[in-house]
């Protein structure tokens, strides 16, 4: 087919004075448009802000499950032994404590509240499944508290247990928030395709928080569907030329 394609441009391209080299410049522009048009499409995910349960107003702004596995929300996890996880709204507990250990009462990336862990997993098995031919980008915001110390942590995509990307840990500025994106591409015979999406935020220890969780799918264009664009354009480019004669 290719073959085909390109024979016929040469003999359109012939003796034109603009000849394969400008057909040739043109055609790289081609190449921009599939990938230009290929939009991301958001992948539910339920409370991805954490807005759910509602931090109490007393004693100090947070909720917090101790049972095994926690819930919260829809997001479940069994923590380290003798550690906690649960939802803070930071505005509250600034307001309660008076301790500056949180974030000035600036607003945090997304809502009111954020999960906090003390160490363990907080994950979310999704109902969508891994797609072949798909660039998956999963972004989360990694907060702070105004303390010295700070755990260890990473965002995780997993399709059923077997885990596809990972971030490095990060450490943002004391009093903030930081902004970590991690990406998967899937190829067309991925083994794993058709196996459950899971979301994982993972914390070392006190305190790692969590915040704004999305996750973007984008179909990868196939090479042939890029090629046959290519030859249709290039061909028209090359009629065009021959009409000129």
């Amino acid at each position: 087919m290719t073959q085909k394609v390109l024979a016929k441009l040469m003999s359109f391209a012939g003796c034109d004075k603009l000849g394969l080299f400008k057909i040739a410049i043109a055609s790289s522009c081609l190449m921009i448009v599939p990938q230009g048009q290929v939009r991301a499409a958001s992948v539910t995910i339920l409370n991805p802000s954490f807005e759910d349960p509602i931090a109490p107003q007393q004693p100090d702004g947070y909720f917090t499950d101790n049972n095994s596995p926690v819930v919260i929300g829809n997001w479940v996890s069994a923590n380290d032994p003798g550690a906690q996880q649960g939802v803070l709204d930071p505005t509250k507990s600034e307001n309660l404590t008076n301790n500056g250990l949180y974030y000035d009462l600036q607003p945090v990336p997304d809502g009111d509240q954020v999960a906090y862990s003390n160490g363990g997993i907080i994950a979310q098995q999704l109902s969508a499944v891994l797609q072949p031919n798909t660039q998956y980008t999963l972004s989360a915001y990694i907060g702070r508290r105004k303390v010295i110390d700070f755990a260890g942590n990473s965002i995780e995509l997993l399709a059923g247990s077997t885990v596809l990307a990972a971030s490095p840990s990060v450490t943002p500025a004391a009093g903030t928030f930081q902004l970590v994106t991690l990406n998967y591409a899937s190829g067309v015979s991925d083994p794993l395709i058709g196996q459950a999406l899971t979301i994982r935020l993972k914390s070392l220890g006190i305190q790692t928080n969590f915040d704004n969780i999305t996750l973007d799918a984008s179909p990868i264009p196939e090479p042939s569907a890029i090629l046959g664009l290519l030859g249709f354009g290039l061909l028209g480019i090359g009629s065009t030329l021959k009409q000129k004669r």
